[in-house]
């Protein structure tokens, strides 16, 4: 059975791929990994795992408007997940598009998801260190 209909490959052949780009991933080949979860975002473009992977790994290098880019395309599929809400909150703080961030803070509130007290947390921190080096703000 295939996985989707522009494509030949099957799920479990997908996955076969998908842990092999996992196991780049740990190894810290993050430009290998990328690619591995770039070919099979662009076979199976609606699959979860393959684009929360994909935007990891961009977080892994350092390339955060990419992962955002992937959890916003994971996001408009997917709104109500709470694991991609989590990570783009964290992805914003990090770019310090803090109302963004906010946005996602208070959609999972209203959900009570186990991410929201560390969020909560780390959005504080984040605000102590640009009020405590007001010349960071530019």
């Amino acid at each position: 059975m295939n996985s989707s209909a522009n494509s030949d490959w099957t799920s479990h052949e997908m996955y076969l791929i998908a842990s092999r780009g996992y196991a780049l991933y740990l190894q810290g080949r993050y430009r290998e990994a990328s690619m591995v979860f770039e070919g099979l975002v662009a076979i199976e473009p609606s699959n979860r795992y393959f684009r929360v992977a994909l935007a990891t790994i961009y977080v892994a290098q350092e390339d955060l408007e990419r992962a955002l880019e992937e959890l916003n395309q994971l996001i408009s599929r997917y709104p109500n997940d709470p694991e991609a809400r989590t990570r783009r909150c964290e992805v914003c703080l990090r770019l310090e598009r803090k109302s963004e961030a906010q946005d996602d803070l208070n959609y999972l509130s209203l959900r009570e998801t186990s991410h929201v007290r560390r969020l909560r947390l780390l959005m504080a921190t984040v605000a102590s260190r640009r009020s405590n080096n007001p010349s960071e703000e530019t």
